[in-house]
């Protein structure tokens, strides 16, 4: 049987007890990695499994999915828009499966918003996770018009700014 999984995507990868496949986003004490499970299809649930660690401590992590797009992906019928994840030791990692459907083809984001309460207050990162659905690659537009300097540079001159 073919394995249907989704690659990982690039993202700042920190080293540590992560599994290989998985893409993390370092943001401070708390750190937010995803593997999509299984290829983003428009109107078919999608699993994308998060590991979460804190050099916090053992304190729970809340975990926030925000999605800014509501034409382009929502959140699966049973999925509850957060949820809080128990660690058992200081460095463990966390997991926790948040389950979303694509609307449309394209490039698509979840938002995944991660907050520790410590004695000096809340501390949180956010994480966006890219999903490609669908092959449509999206043509890169170029922008005003490209020319040499004096010195053979190459600049792109953008209209309104030509003198």
């Amino acid at each position: 049987a073919a394995d249907n999984r989704a690659p990982a995507l690039a993202a700042t990868a920190k080293p540590g007890p992560q599994a290989e496949n998985a893409t993390a986003k370092v943001g401070g004490p708390i750190s937010v990695s995803y593997r999509l499970i299984g290829a983003p299809v428009v109107g078919q649930p999608l699993a994308i499994e998060l590991a979460i660690a804190s050099s916090l401590g053992d304190q729970p992590v809340r975990i926030d999915y925000r999605i800014l797009d509501a034409t382009a992906l929502r959140l699966a019928e049973s999925q509850s828009p957060y949820a809080t994840v128990a660690r058992t030791a200081p460095g463990a990692v966390g997991s926790e499966q948040v389950s979303v459907i694509p609307l449309r083809e394209g490039r698509l984001y979840l938002n995944v918003a991660a907050s520790i309460e410590t004695e000096q207050g809340s501390m949180s990162t956010v994480t966006a996770i890219p999903i490609q659905v669908g092959t449509t690659v999206r043509e890169r537009q170029e922008n005003g018009r490209l020319s040499t300097e004096v010195e053979g540079e190459s600049v792109r001159v953008l209209s309104g700014s030509e003198n």
